[in-house]
C-alpha cells in the first residue's frame, strides 16, 4: 500500500481535484484499489463523492479514536475507490486530540490505516491548508508528500513552512517519509507562470514534476459536475495533464502504469 498526502498551507492551489482525479485514474484507467481519506473538515472530497453527511463516522472519529476502519470507510459509486469522509466535527476532535495525553496524537491515523494495508493499492490523503494535528497524522502515515501549488508572489512561503514540518515528522515520526515534489496547478502560458515554474526547478529543494496542470474552465465546471475532469472533459488540457501525472506517480512508487514497462519504456 502506497500513501501519498497532497497538502499545502494555501487553499484554491488544487489539492481536492488532484486527489480525486488521480484517485479516479488509478481506479478506473490502472486498475488500482484506492483509499481516499478526506482530512479536511471542509469535506470537499467527501462532497464530491457523495458521502458527505453526519449519519455515519468518518476521520473525527478516526482521530478521536473511537471507530476503526470498517466503521469509517464507506464505498463510493467508483469502481475500487473507497473513502473515509470528514465534516465540521474533525474540527472538534483535532482539539480534542491536543489535550489528550494518554495516546500518542500523531500517529492515530497511521493505526487505522496499517489495518487495511492489504486492502488497497493507494490511499491518498486530502487535506487542509494547515499545520495542525490532522495534518501531522498524515505525514506521520504517509510514504510521500506532494505539494500542488499555484505560481504566484505567495506560493513558495507556504511551500517553505511546509517542507519544515514534514522533515520534523520525518525526524521524529516517520522517517520513511518523502517529498515527492510540487505539482504546478492552474499553470497559465505566460511570461509569470513560465519564469515561476524555471524558478522552481532551479531552486532545487521544490522538486516540481515534470507534469503541470494546465488552466482550464473545465475543471471549475467539473466540480458543479462532481465528475472527474477525466470524465467531464476527456480531451481538455487538465485531463490530459493529471494522465501525465498519474503515471509520473505511479513510476514514483515503483509501480508501472498499465500499457508500460518497469523501465518507463512502451510495451
Amino acid at each position: 500500500m502506497k500513501i501519498f498526502t497532497i497538502a499545502n498551507l494555501k487553499g484554491g492551489v488544487g489539492k481536492t481535484i488532484t486527489t480525486v482525479n488521480v484517485a479516479y485514474l488509478l481506479a478506473a484507467e490502472q486498475g488500482r484499489r484506492v483509499l481516499v481519506v478526506d482530512n479536511d473538515q471542509q469535506g470537499n472530497a467527501s462532497h464530491f463523492f457523495g458521502r458527505y453527511g453526519y449519519d455515519k463516522p468518518g476521520m473525527a472519529e478516526v482521530l478521536a479514536r473511537t471507530a476503526g476502519p470498517e466503521a469509517v470507510i464507506q464505498h463510493t459509486d467508483y469502481e475500487h475507490i473507497d473513502i473515509i469522509a470528514a465534516n465540521l466535527n474533525l474540527a472538534k476532535a483535532e482539539k480534542a486530540v491536543l489535550l489528550d495525553t494518554m495516546v500518542p496524537q500523531q500517529v492515530r491515523l497511521r493505526e487505522c490505516l496499517r489495518q487495511v494495508k492489504n486492502v488497497y493499492d493507494y490511499v491518498l490523503i486530502d487535506n487542509a491548508p494547515s499545520l495542525g494535528m490532522c495534518v501531522v497524522n498524515a505525514l506521520t502515515t504517509s510514504d510521500w508528500l506532494i505539494v500542488p501549488a499555484k505560481i504566484d508572489r505567495w506560493t513558495f512561503e507556504g511551500v517553505d513552512m511546509l517542507l519544515q514540518q514534514a522533515e520534523q515528522v520525518q525526524s521524529y515520526f516517520n522517517p520513511q517519509l518523502r517529498f515527492a515534489g510540487t505539482l504546478i496547478t492552474n499553470y497559465r502560458r505566460n511570461e509569470s507562470n513560465r519564469q515561476g515554474a524555471e524558478w522552481l526547478r532551479a531552486a532545487g529543494k521544490y522538486k516540481p514534476f515534470h507534469s503541470m496542470i494546465r488552466w482550464t474552465d473545465k475543471v471549475d465546471e467539473s466540480t458543479f459536475a462532481a465528475a472527474p475532469i477525466v470524465v467531464h472533459s476527456p480531451r481538455c488540457n487538465a485531463s490530459k495533464d493529471y494522465r501525465r501525472f498519474t503515471a509520473e506517480l505511479m513510476r514514483l512508487a515503483g509501480d508501472a502504469p498499465d500499457g508500460e514497462q518497469k523501465g518507463g519504456e512502451q510495451a
